[in-house]
């Protein structure tokens, strides 16, 4: 069995660790969405200047939207990693230990 499987198990039949599972898990799949409308946003952006436009926006809007969209998601991100930060730390701690 998997290692992570097997502490996803465990922490499961925590309540208090199945809590802060299921907001970490929200939160993933929160990043993940807006990861998808970045992606969309990147394939509109270079349509839109090739063609001058895409789904009635110019290459000018989706740039416009492209940075707002940065700046969402280097906050998502930094939450992201203090939600984790004692995970990356484990893998740190591997990676260069």
């Amino acid at each position: 069995m998997d290692p992570m499987a097997k502490a996803f198990e465990e922490a499961k039949k925590n309540p208090k660790m199945r809590k802060k599972l299921k907001i970490k898990a929200a939160f993933s799949l929160l990043l993940f969405v807006m990861f998808l409308g970045v992606v969309f946003i990147t394939i509109g952006t270079i349509i839109a200047s090739k063609t001058g436009s895409f789904l009635g926006m110019t290459q000018l809007d989706f740039l416009k939207l492209r940075a707002q969209y940065g700046i969402i998601m280097m906050f998502l991100i930094i939450i992201h990693l203090a939600m984790n930060r004692s995970i990356m730390k484990k893998e740190l701690e591997l990676l260069f230990g």
